[in-house]
């Protein structure tokens, strides 16, 4: 597939409700980038992004 991660990203963020610069795409342990394809990550089927989102602030 050619399609941009970045889209990706952006879709799932809108269905979420949140902005996309809150979350963490990771693929393998590694930070996905906007510009990259699941051809460049050398995705197959059934493979898991793991989402994360952003927490600012907390204490101890």
């Amino acid at each position: 597939t050619t399609t941009s991660m970045g889209k990706l990203k952006k879709s799932y963020a809108e269905r979420q409700g949140v902005a996309v610069g809150s979350l963490r795409f990771l693929f393998d342990g590694k930070r996905i980038n906007d510009d990259e394809t699941p051809k460049l990550l050398e995705m197959e089927d059934n493979d898991t992004i793991d989402v994360y989102q952003e927490q600012v602030g907390g204490s101890c």
